[in-house]
C-alpha cells in the first residue's frame, strides 16, 4: 500500500498542481512545529480540519495563527458544526489527522479556505504524512481545493 506521502503526489499529479513536498524528521504535526521546520510564519501554515455537521464533512483550510469559530464556519455552511471525530477524517479523506492535506481526498468535501491565507505570496500544507508539507500559492491551493474564501477565524 502506497504511503500518504505517495497517495497525495499521486492526487496532486491527477489535478494538475505541481507540489514539492519536503519530509522534515521533527514532524510537522501542529502548526507551530510546522512553522519551525520550514522557517516561516505560523500564519502561513495551512491546518486542514475536517468537521462535522448533521449531514456531512466539510474541510476548513485555517491559518495556523488562526482558531476556526464555528458559529461563523457554521454560517457559511448553512449548519452547525462540530470538529469530526478522527476516524471519520481517516475515513472520509485517507489520511491521519496531523498529515491531512488540503485535496486529494477519497470522497470530495465542501471546503472553505481562510480569508487570512490569501494574505501571504506561500503557504505550506500538510503532504499527507505528519512529518511532511508542501509550498503553494493560497489562490494555486484554493483552485485545487475547490475552496470559497470565507471569513471564520475566531476575531
Amino acid at each position: 500500500m502506497a504511503s500518504g506521502l505517495e497517495r497525495f503526489g499521486a492526487a496532486a499529479d491527477a489535478l494538475g498542481v505541481p507540489v514539492e513536498p519536503v519530509r522534515y524528521p521533527q514532524g510537522t504535526r501542529t502548526a507551530a512545529d510546522a512553522a519551525a521546520a520550514v522557517g516561516c510564519d505560523v500564519g502561513q501554515i495551512v491546518k486542514s480540519l475536517v468537521f462535522a455537521t448533521p449531514t456531512k464533512l466539510v474541510l476548513a483550510l485555517t491559518s495556523g495563527a488562526n482558531q476556526v469559530d464555528t458559529n461563523r464556519l457554521g454560517e457559511l455552511v448553512g449548519e452547525q458544526i462540530s470538529l469530526a471525530a478522527p476516524e471519520a477524517v481517516r475515513n472520509a479523506t485517507g489520511f491521519a489527522v496531523g498529515g491531512t492535506p488540503p485535496f486529494g481526498h477519497l470522497e470530495p468535501l465542501p471546503t472553505w479556505i481562510d480569508k487570512d491565507l490569501l494574505a501571504y505570496h506561500t503557504v505550506w500544507a500538510a503532504a499527507g504524512t505528519p512529518d511532511s508539507c508542501f509550498p503553494i500559492t493560497p489562490t494555486q491551493l484554493a483552485a485545487a481545493a475547490e475552496a470559497v474564501v470565507g471569513d471564520f477565524a475566531q476575531r
